[in-house]
């Protein structure tokens, strides 16, 4: 591909408590400057949830910044960059087991994760997925949507092995239940991969809030309508899932390069 790359990427992302629950129990970071977005979901239902994902959230940043030794900005391999990501999500994994150990009024509380890291040469860019749960990452290129995460569900452990439809999935009564989750088990053991990143590719986070409500061709209207902003989308993915019945908290980042200065807005806050 013959497009020049960016110089980096930006993140944008927004949260909503949705229609229905009380509390918000979703929180994202963004960092821009270490190349690095994360997105949590608290397990509902589970006491000190919206706990779980705010303890992730800070943690991997920091543990991202702690192990890069100061230097967001330095590039690393992408082999590199996996452990590192899988060594911070370790760290959150632990850090909510502890307070809930510490505190029987969070005992039991979880959250699923999907985090994003990227790294660059003078030539190419590649994105590292780590997730744990049915938060997910998608990724916009060339006017297609590719699902590039795998939840870790009851259901999608029935679909693997043909006992069960998609089209099941979608109204079945266990469709939430999670095999894999941080604060649950002793290690999370993320998924991780890297992928090739092109430099008009958008890659998009979401909790289940947002894919309760909208198919993935649905999501994917929603993410080539009108101009190509990055603010635009966050707010038009969240806003037609609450307009759906918003049943769940909803929340997304997005994230683009930053070449093209109408690809993007000043991010949002987790506010």
């Amino acid at each position: 591909m013959n497009t020049p790359l960016a110089s980096g990427w930006i993140g944008v992302g927004l949260t909503d408590i949705g229609r229905i629950r009380k509390i918000n129990q979703d929180a994202f970071s963004i960092d821009n400057e270490q190349q690095l977005w994360v997105l949590a979901d608290g397990m509902g239902g589970h006491a000190g949830g919206e706990i779980a994902s705010q303890l992730t959230v800070e943690t991997i940043p920091a543990s991202f910044n702690t192990q890069r030794d100061g230097q967001p900005s330095s590039p690393i391999p992408a082999a590199t960059l996996e452990t590192m990501l899988v060594k911070a999500i370790e760290s959150a994994n632990q850090i909510i087991r502890d307070q809930a150990t510490q505190n029987p009024d969070i005992k039991g509380m979880g959250t699923t994760v999907v985090a994003v890291g990227i790294t660059r040469t003078a030539d190419h860019s590649q994105a590292v997925i780590a997730h744990a749960g049915d938060s997910r990452a998608y990724v916009l290129r060339n006017k297609q949507l590719t699902l590039w995460t795998k939840d870790h569900t009851l259901m999608e452990e029935r679909l693997d092995l043909n006992l069960i439809t998609p089209d099941q999935v979608r109204t079945h009564p266990l469709r939430h239940v999670l095999t894999k989750a941080l604060g649950i088990d002793p290690q999370a053991m993320p998924t991780v991969r890297t992928y090739e990143l092109e430099p008009t590719d958008i890659i998009l986070l979401c909790s289940d809030g947002l894919t309760k409500m909208l198919t993935d061709p649905e999501i994917h209207t929603l993410l080539l309508k009108d101009t190509p902003n990055l603010t635009q989308m966050c707010h038009r993915l969240v806003e037609t899932a609450n307009r759906l019945g918003g049943e769940d908290n909803t929340t997304v980042v997005v994230v683009g390069a930053d070449s093209d200065a109408t690809l993007v807005d000043l991010p949002s806050t987790t506010d």
